[in-house]
Parts: C-alpha cells; sequence; structure tokens
C-alpha cells in the first residue's frame, strides 16, 4: 500500500483534470471549471428539478446556474418547462442530447476518480 498524503492527493486531482475533463468538457463545447458538467451529471442522476434544487446539488449561486442553463439549453442538452407545483419556479431537464452527454461525462468522472484514487484502499477512502 502506498502512503498518500493531502498534498499528493490535490497535485493527482490536478493534473488527471487537466488530462482528463478539461479536453472531453472542451470537446464537448462545455467550459470546463463552469458547472455545467456537473448540471448534466446531477440531472443524470435525478432529473425534473427546479433551477434551485439543481443549484443546490451542484453548489453554485442561483446566478451562476441560471448563466449555466441558458448556455446548455441553447446547446440542446436541457429544457426548463413549467412546475405544476408552483408557478414561480421552473423545472430542468435533460433533453435525449443532453442524456447522451450526461452518460459521457459520467463516464469521465468515474475515470477521473479512478485516477485519483489510485493506491488508496477503501478503508483510507471512507476515511
Amino acid at each position: 500500500m502506498e502512503n498518500v498524503n493531502v498534498r499528493e492527493l490535490f497535485i493527482r486531482e490536478e493534473n488527471a483534470r487537466k488530462q482528463i475533463i478539461s479536453p472531453l468538457l472542451s470537446g464537448l463545447g462545455l467550459t470546463p471549471g463552469q458547472g455545467q458538467a456537473r448540471i448534466l451529471y446531477n440531472l443524470l442522476k435525478k432529473d425534473h428539478v427546479t433551477q434551485k434544487e439543481l443549484a443546490d446539488r451542484c453548489r453554485v449561486e442561483a446566478a451562476t446556474m441560471s448563466r449555466n442553463i441558458d448556455k446548455l439549453a441553447e446547446m440542446g442538452y436541457l429544457v426548463r418547462g413549467n412546475n405544476p407545483e408552483c408557478r414561480r419556479s421552473v423545472l430542468v431537464s435533460l433533453t435525449e442530447k443532453g442524456i447522451l452527454e450526461a452518460v459521457e461525462v459520467k463516464k469521465v468522472f468515474q475515470q477521473f476518480e479512478d485516477i485519483v484514487c489510485t493506491g488508496i484502499e477503501n478503508e483510507e477512502m471512507e476515511m
């Protein structure tokens, strides 16, 4: 078992992000670091959510979420629809194109996690 410290984990994370996540996101037309991939990934896990719920799940501010939703909607990845429970809010949902892209994002996130966690035992991960 390799002894891994926090600094090493941050270095791995940064290198993996640059090598794996950034090129893929750019290839999909997503802006790395803006949370767009996280939005697609979270909608894949639970679709038809309010913008506020999505912002909370992605840990971004409402204004940032609004801009990202606008961009993703323009790209054809998601749509806004009426919320039958509240006329003041909208529900955000993936399109078919968005589902395909979200599946690709999920694969990349898994590759990223595998690289960053290499050499770390399950017990250590849980800690």
